[in-house]
Order: structure tokens, then C-alpha cells, then sequence
């Protein structure tokens, strides 16, 4: 039975060594590729555990627990036993913290939809009756961002507050002083 912890160990050990200096080094980054098909690879819960990074986590724990304990004395039904329990833990914590890894992932796109509403400042006068666009700053998602943007009544000066009232198709707000907007 030493052999079997031995080997998963060194080879758990092993493949989550190698994953570290490839991720140190860059290699095996995540990229965006469509390779222009749809299948769906929709997995259940327990299917996603298991991933190279968790089950050479499990292969390594495994081996080192069970070569621990193997040195104790237990019997081998419960070294084989705690063995696999510590694998499994390990499986699962790292499942774990990758899926909260993953969670940190944001696009940082900005959607001028999400400004419908807000109060904004004229940075460049807008000309009147949509007869051109001039600048606002708008503060959207969690940032502050200069948009073109349109006035469907008179011209609005620079540096008169006002507020959005929709985002046109090519992403020009359409704004109004604030004074003169229904609340």
C-alpha cells in the first residue's frame, strides 16, 4: 500500500508543482477563442468538481495522508479510510476556492443604459433641438465617464446639471436641465 501513496502523491505533487510554474510563468492563461460551434456543455454541480487542479489535489493529499498515517501503525482499512477522507476534503476545498476565484471575474464594460436617470454635468455645451451633440459626466457603474449627448429642447451651457433621460441606439444620451425634467 505504500507504493500507491507513494506514487499518487509524487504524481499529485507533481502536476500541482508544474500548474504553479506555469501559472507563474504565464503559461495556460485563460483566452476568449469561439471556435464558432454551440455545444452545451452545461455540467452538474459534482461534475464541476472534478477538474485537473482538483483531482491532482485529491492524488497528493491522498498520498501524503495515507503515507502518514501507514507510519502510525493503523490498520490498512483505516488508513485507506482517512486517506481518502483528507483527499476529498482537499477536492472539495479547492473546488471551492476556485469557484469563489471565479466569482471575482468582471468585464468592466460600461452600459450607458445604466445612466437612464441620472443626474449629470455638462462638460461641453449641447447645441439645441438635437442639432449636434456636446458632453456630459456621468457617473455609471461605480465610475465617472464623459458620453456625447444630445438636447431635444434649447442649447444647455457647460456646467449645468442635468439629467439623463434615455441612451439612443448609438449610445448618445439624451439629457435635459435638471429644472426642467418631471421628478
Amino acid at each position: 500500500m505504500s507504493t500507491v501513496f507513494l506514487y499518487c502523491s509524487v504524481v499529485g505533487g507533481t502536476i500541482l508543482v508544474l500548474q504553479f510554474l506555469m501559472l507563474a510563468f504565464g503559461v495556460g492563461a485563460d483566452s476568449d477563442v469561439d471556435g464558432g460551434h454551440d455545444v452545451g456543455h452545461d455540467q452538474g454541480a459534482f461534475l464541476k468538481l472534478f477538474t485537473l487542479q482538483t483531482l491532482s489535489t485529491f492524488l497528493c493529499f491522498f498520498g501524503l495522508v495515507g503515507l502518514g498515517t501507514e507510519q502510525l501503525g493503523w490498520s490498512p482499512a483505516t488508513v485507506a479510510i482517512v486517506a481518502t477522507a483528507a483527499g476529498i476534503a482537499a477536492l472539495w476545498l479547492v473546488a471551492r476556492l476556485m469557484r469563489g476565484l471565479a466569482g471575482l471575474q468582471a468585464q468592466g464594460n460600461v452600459d450607458l443604459r445604466n445612466t437612464v436617470g441620472s443626474d449629470a454635468s455638462v462638460y461641453l455645451r449641447i447645441p439645441a433641438h438635437g442639432q449636434g451633440h456636446g458632453r456630459v459626466l456621468v457617473r455609471v457603474q461605480g465610475r465617472t465617464v464623459e458620453c456625447r449627448a444630445v438636447s431635444r429642447a434649447d442649447e444647455i451651457p457647460t456646467g449645468v446639471a442635468v439629467r439623463v433621460l434615455e441612451c439612443t441606439d448609438d449610445e448618445r444620451l439624451v439629457v435635459a436641465p435638471i429644472d426642467g425634467v418631471a421628478r
